[in-house]
């Protein structure tokens, strides 16, 4: 059952709350603090609502995590997607997609970098939890290609290039941008953006 599915329902409010407890005990905590009762006590319900929205300790678990997983998609994809609509020309745009990739490296992105790399690791014990990652995942890919209709309209893009798995292939590259995070020096860390940079932007537009 998807995250959306389990949040519907007369106890919406409810599930919600349990949700972001969840969520906000894994991020200070890690998941082995997290305990059903006192989660369900202080959301202000009893632990049954809890299970009957989750089933489970272990599918509270996963959904917290998918849910952390896409709002740090829905983070990244809603800067991209505002420098793509402000483009009025190739140039621009690829200016534009270059200037949110120095962003998305960002220092200021690290902790959103580690978090995606927290929940990928979780997942590869739990089939469910990859289910919603690649859904999401694909959902993002989907989107991307998407926002890129008009510039092959305009002829600013090749249109013969699928746009959705190019997005893929450069997530997974800012993706493994957490690698080099910790303990590399400034100018490691420049040459690997700027490689990044070059391989993304090259594969969009030459």
């Amino acid at each position: 059952m998807s995250v959306e599915a389990k949040a519907r329902g007369p106890e919406l409010t409810s599930v919600q709350r349990i949700l972001e407890r969840t969520i906000h005990v894994i991020e200070t905590a890690g998941e082995a603090a997290i305990r059903t009762n006192p989660i369900a006590f202080e959301c202000g319900v009893t632990p049954p609502i809890l299970y009957r929205a989750y089933g489970s300790r272990e599918g509270l678990i996963i959904a917290a995590q998918a849910e952390r997983y896409r709002r740090s998609t829905e983070d990244a994809t809603t800067y991209l997607f505002r420098y793509i609509a402000e483009a009025n020309s190739r140039d621009q745009l690829r200016e534009n997609i270059a200037t949110s990739l120095d962003f998305i490296f960002s220092d200021h992105r690290a902790a959103n970098r580690r978090l995606r790399a927290e929940v990928i690791g979780s997942s590869m014990s739990r089939p469910e939890l990859r289910e919603h990652i690649i859904r999401i995942d694909n959902e993002y890919a989907a989107a991307v290609a998407l926002r890129y209709q008009p510039a092959i309209e305009n002829g600013w893009l090749p249109p013969e290039r699928d746009y959705a798995v190019i997005a893929l292939w450069a997530q997974g590259i800012i993706n493994a941008r957490v690698m080099v995070d910790t303990g590399a020096d400034a100018q490691t860390l420049k040459a690997w953006d700027d490689m990044s940079k070059h391989a993304i932007l090259s594969t969009i537009f030459d």
